[in-house]
């Protein structure tokens, strides 16, 4: 049977699987989307063999053979970008073509048999854990931001999702910078360690853009591969093959000197000394005494410098350490707490940044490797 849609609707759906799509790819069934139609419910499905996403949306039968093809997306999009968002059209199939129909005309596309697309992957006996979508936007905000891009380290490419009886740790490293963000509310107990390609969430992400914050998204993990189900959308991903730091024993249980700074402040002065550092080393050093931060920066090849003065709490003798301004701007980007934390140990050791105050149920922790110098 046919079916009659609005042209919203229609795009909406399109926009949650296109990001999955590869542009290239040695299986080229897997540039196109699956369209099928089982009486008023309509299925899109893409798949780059380590991702699979669907969804759904609701049209209006229509006479005639139901619709069930694989096509390019993209030619289909962007004609569905010259109509109006309340405009209706009619879709419908005979042979591989598929056909449009609008008050200004018809238009064709020719497609594939829907049985040459790829499976959609199963997990059977599965037990998950519930969370709202809000929290899978905090997740992937807070943490994929410090996983590395690059694939020869590909253990630290991910978003580790450490189950544990008590609370859930979702972590990510690049070696330079570390993020924990630990959840006291979503725990499932017996559960794998998974570790997630941020590509697929940064998918997932984008593909429930526009639902309501409080809906529920269910994790069913597994081992080899993750479900992430929404009743109008399932993604499955295969998880990273391999091992995983410990992350835990590189945290300083401890660490002596202690800082409280106001975020803003530093985020400001933090931007206006990165335009005189060196180029190179973008090297920012910062000076702790008598309560007082003491922030500069040099590029002796373009005979540049700056020098600030925070107030900030700290006891203790002088204290001197050094970042890179992209590591340690990266963190304090992603602090929304008014203060911030910083507790250091020794200048060439990990140094430990805490929003301040934390926002319960949620704890953040974040690590930041200084420059030795």
């Amino acid at each position: 049977m046919a079916f009659r849609a609005r042209v919203e609707m229609l795009r909406e759906a399109l926009g949650r699987v296109l990001p999955i799509v590869p542009s290239r790819s040695l299986y080229p069934i897997t540039q196109n989307i699956l369209l099928y139609q089982s009486g008023d419910v309509l299925e899109m499905r893409a798949t780059d063999l380590e991702i699979s996403i669907r969804t759904v949306v609701n049209v209006v039968p229509q006479e005639g053979e139901a619709v069930r093809l694989v096509l390019s997306p993209r030619p289909l999009t962007d004609l569905l970008k010259g109509f109006g968002e309340d405009e209706v059209i009619e879709v419908a199939q005979s042979d591989s073509i598929l056909r449009l129909s609008s008050p200004y005309g018809s238009y064709e596309f020719g497609g594939l048999p829907a049985e040459e697309f790829p499976a959609f992957p199963k997990l059977e006996n599965l037990g998950g854990v519930s969370f709202p979508v809000e929290l899978l936007g905090e997740v992937v905000s807070q943490t994929a931001f410090a996983a590395s891009k690059d694939d020869a380290r590909l253990a630290l490419t991910g978003i580790y999702f450490d189950f544990q009886e008590t609370h859930t740790s979702f972590v990510a490293t690049d070696a330079h910078t570390l993020v924990r963000l630990k959840r006291e509310d979503i725990r499932l107990s017996n559960a794998p360690k998974l570790l997630l390609p941020v590509r697929a969430l940064l998918s997932l992400q984008q593909a429930l853009r526009g639902f309501p914050s409080g809906d529920t998204l269910i994790l069913y993990p597994a081992e080899g591969q993750a479900l992430f189900h929404h009743p109008l959308l399932d993604m499955v991903c295969r998880l990273i093959d391999a091992r995983y730091p410990d992350y835990e024993s590189v945290i300083p249980p401890q660490p002596p000197y202690v800082a409280r700074i106001s975020t803003e402040a530093f985020k400001r002065a933090l931007r206006r000394l990165m335009v005189l550092s060196d180029k190179t080393s973008h090297l920012i050093r910062l000076v702790f005494q008598d309560s007082t931060l003491l922030l500069s920066t040099e590029d002796p090849t373009q005979n540049r410098s700056g020098r600030e003065t925070l107030p900030c709490e700290y006891q203790g003798p002088e204290f001197r350490i050094s970042f890179r301004g992209s590591v340690i701007g990266g963190v304090i980007d992603h602090i929304t707490a008014p203060e911030f934390i910083l507790r250091m140990e020794a200048p060439g050791r990990a140094v430990v940044i805490e929003p301040d105050p934390q926002n319960p149920p949620s704890e953040a922790l974040f690590l930041a490797m200084p420059l030795i110098m």
